[in-house]
């Protein structure tokens, strides 16, 4: 563990100014997830959905505010893990970062040849309960049938899977039906022009959508 919070560190430094990321943070806290920081964090990440963060190390404190080192996975098939900073404290996730060790890897080690060209696959979460009343909006079947409206007029072709996501918020479980959007050879403004579309329709506070870099090739014999 101590590698990997040492690499983390290399890139955040390298990604950022030494003094604006030390500037009032205590970074000589025990990394130790305790229970105490343990359920801090599993409270607050329980309004999550789409992606799994595992805390493995506290890196830093601010105010009541923790940096914590987790490790994420989204939860579709076949979904590569990767670390992610995870700011958290009593109000709740403050911001997460992905870090891709691999992209930085790549740069000491030649990377193997691959078939397909560089890509970036776009998987956007769409809930589909009220963000007021949290009740459904439409029913499944009218919810894929909007989405798949709003997804045809935006993009040349998309794929669409069903999921459930569940919370809790003050001990009260809730479940919502999800839609699980992947979408490829597109760009992010398109692909927040849709959102903005889905957020109104379905009426979301926000969606969530994850940028993975990928091989992209159409094959035929």
């Amino acid at each position: 563990m101590k590698k990997l919070i040492v690499c983390v560190l290399i890139l955040i430094f390298a990604a950022f100014p030494v003094t604006a990321y030390a500037e009032g943070w205590d970074m000589s806290v025990p990394t130790e997830i305790t229970t105490e920081i343990r359920e801090l964090f599993d409270k607050a990440a329980a309004e999550l959905v789409g992606v799994d963060y595992t805390p493995v190390a506290v890196l830093g404190k601010d105010d009541g505010t923790y940096c914590i080192l987790c490790k994420a996975s989204a939860v579709y098939p076949d979904a590569a893990p990767y670390n992610a900073l995870v700011y958290v404290n009593e109000s709740g996730i403050q911001n997460i970062y992905e870090l891709w060790i691999e992209k930085h890897a790549e740069k000491q080690a030649p990377a193997e040849a691959e078939a397909g060209d560089p890509d970036i696959q776009y998987v956007m979460y769409l809930g589909t309960n009220d963000k007021d009343t949290n009740k459904p909006v439409f029913t499944q079947a009218e919810a894929k049938e909007k989405a798949k409206e709003i997804l045809i007029r935006h993009f040349g072709g998309f794929t669409m899977q069903e999921a459930d996501g569940g919370w809790i918020d003050e001990g009260t479980v809730f479940q919502e039906y999800t839609l699980v959007i992947y979408l490829s050879d597109t760009t992010k403004e398109a692909v927040h022009a849709a959102a903005d579309e889905l957020i109104e329709a379905f009426r979301q506070s926000s969606v969530l959508i994850q940028a993975n870099p990928t091989k992209t090739e159409f094959y035929g014999s």
